[in-house]
């Protein structure tokens, strides 16, 4: 009986674990990637954005909608999310680098839309002598935090290597997490 009890605790806190992108059902995505090098920024918004329509998820990059330079905080306007809305885009997609190590674990921390689009990002998609890379994704709908994700790229010696290894992880992520 105590056995029983246990395996059922077990089951039951991974599935929590989990939870934070298993309710998502993501069917369209504003990308922002919250970077300061722009051609980072550019790369990894077209790359997802790619990668999210050949899942069937409508969507759309920042790079489109802010200008170079321009304050992230205007993606939180009544007119701006009138305007996603009427394009059929109510999910907000925030990506950042998270660190380069692998044991990052996703923050538990509930931040608010505001907070995350003010928060700095240090980290550049690559830099020299890393191996690892972990990227971190906020999903945000009515400028509440609605899921997160981390994912994790390792065996990387290239900037090069890590949009490919993207290429090739992100599709599973979300087709098996996200939609």
């Amino acid at each position: 009986m105590k056995q029983l009890i246990l395996l059922i605790a077990v089951i039951g806190l991974g599935s929590i674990s989990n939870a934070q992108t298993d309710s998502l059902h993501l069917t369209n995505a504003l990308v922002v990637s919250h970077m300061d090098n722009q051609e980072d920024r550019y790369s990894l918004e077209v790359a997802i954005s790619e990668m999210l329509t050949a899942n069937q998820v409508k969507n759309a990059v920042s790079l489109n909608i802010l200008k170079q330079g321009g304050d992230p905080q205007v993606l939180m306007t009544d007119s701006l999310t009138q305007i996603l809305a009427a394009k059929g885009i109510n999910t907000l997609m925030l990506v950042s680098i998270r660190g380069y190590d692998k044991r990052f674990k996703r923050s538990e921390k509930k931040l608010t839309l505001a907070e995350d689009l003010s928060a700095a990002n240090l980290f550049s998609l690559y830099k020299d002598d890393i191996v690892s890379v972990t990227l971190e994704f906020h999903f945000y709908r009515n400028g509440k935090l609605v899921g997160s994700d981390l994912l994790k790229i390792g065996a990387i010696s290239s900037r090069e290597g890590v949009m490919k290894k993207l290429r090739k992880k992100l599709p599973k992520r979300i087709r098996k997490h996200w939609k």
